[in-house]
């Protein structure tokens, strides 16, 4: 009888070891802490000059939200900026060593290496945002942040990474070549990010009207406005994350009935990214494998259908209402008004009442 083996992925193992030891992981470590303390801090002192009462909230609270919606921005800018960087290198670079023929000729499956290699970048990516935790705590002395909101922006962060580094690494097991799979991997997350914003201004610039939501959904700095939009309610912290999170001009004048119907876009985004990283690890397979990489077996047929009936039913239970809501719109109930009929009394016209007289006093001789 074959006993379970729970030893770990031994290329996520290498990947760390080699990583940690030399100086430009805790170089970078150093770098993101130093600058993000002195954004931190440049920041609160950038408030103080503020008055101190804004929208007859305390400064406090303000301060509190001002610094969160800062550093989860900026914490989110380095990700999505770091993370194709170092999983671009993952394949390509194996192939311009000449090692990863090698890789292929161990018993190790061309998922493995993937996983690995996938594991061994989010890992170093966790510990970045993991260092940084005494210093995102300083919201909590100031207030008005909830631990909610700080787990909430804390997940799209990671799921942007893990997202964000499976594209990279689909592009260095597709092109082969260190140059050019960083190039499509930034490529695509400029896509992403800036591509989603000028397709958003130039449809409300053609349509002359708010446009749709939809357009932002891979953009995951509009997925983390509409948390930031949701817990800033000071100085305008709200409207100008619910702006970048697709808000329309009734949500932003401040709708509460409207605001509670209304889905956070951070929900599409992590579907999103969801099915997209999974698709791309799948795809990225094949092209790791060495021989017959397009031959799917019964078992990877049978592991394709089980993902997307999987995803299917997930998707279909949590959306179940927007997708009804967009296939049979609610259209709003009609004022009721009365329809004429042929039998009912003509209408008689009625003179206005005359103004009394107003009564007048005569003169009394004394």
């Amino acid at each position: 009888m074959q006993r379970l083996s729970f030893t770990p992925n031994p290329i996520m193992v290498k990947e760390f070891r080699s990583r940690m030891r030399g100086w430009r992981a805790f170089a970078v470590l150093t770098a993101y802490l130093v600058f993000l303390a002195l954004f931190s801090y440049g920041v609160y002192r950038l408030i103080l000059i503020t008055p101190p009462y804004t929208g007859g909230m305390p400064l406090s609270p303000f301060v509190g939200q001002a610094l969160y919606a800062a550093i989860v921005n900026l914490s989110l800018f380095f990700v999505a900026f770091l993370t194709p960087a170092l999983t671009a290198t993952a394949i390509s670079s194996e192939q311009e060593r000449l090692t990863l023929e090698m890789l292929q000729a161990t018993p190790l499956a061309a998922h493995t290496i993937l996983f690995g290699k996938l594991i061994s970048t989010a890992g170093y990516i966790f510990l970045l945002l993991f260092a940084a935790v005494p210093i995102v705590s300083l919201v909590f002395i100031f207030g008005g942040v909830a631990p909610l909101d700080l787990f909430l922006a804390a997940l799209i962060v990671w799921a942007t990474a893990v997202t964000f580094g499976m594209i990279g690494l689909f592009c260095s097991a597709w092109r082969k070549r260190t140059i050019q799979a960083i190039v499509l991997s930034y490529l695509a997350v400029l896509l992403f990010i800036i591509g989603t914003y000028v397709v958003y201004i130039f449809v409300g610039v053609i349509t002359q009207d708010f446009p749709p939501r939809w357009i932002l959904v891979v953009n995951p700095f509009s997925a983390l406005a509409s948390v930031l939009s949701s817990s800033g309610s000071q100085a305008g912290v709200a409207t100008f994350f619910g702006l970048l999170a697709g808000w329309g001009p009734s949500i932003i004048e401040g709708d509460p009935a409207q605001l509670q119907s209304l889905r956070p876009l951070w929900h599409y985004t992590l579907a999103f990214d969801l099915v997209l990283s999974t698709g791309l690890y799948l795809l990225a397979t094949r092209f790791v494998k060495p021989v017959q990489p397009w031959r799917i077996g019964w078992r990877g047929t049978s592991l394709v259908i089980l993902i997307a009936g999987l995803y299917l039913v997930l998707g279909t239970t949590i959306f179940f209402k927007d997708i009804r809501e967009t296939i049979y719109p609610i259209s709003p109930v009609p004022t009721p008004t009365p329809v004429p009929s042929f039998f009912s009394a003509p209408a008689v016209p009625v003179a206005p009442p005359e103004p009394a007289a107003i009564p007048t006093e005569e003169p009394t001789d004394e």
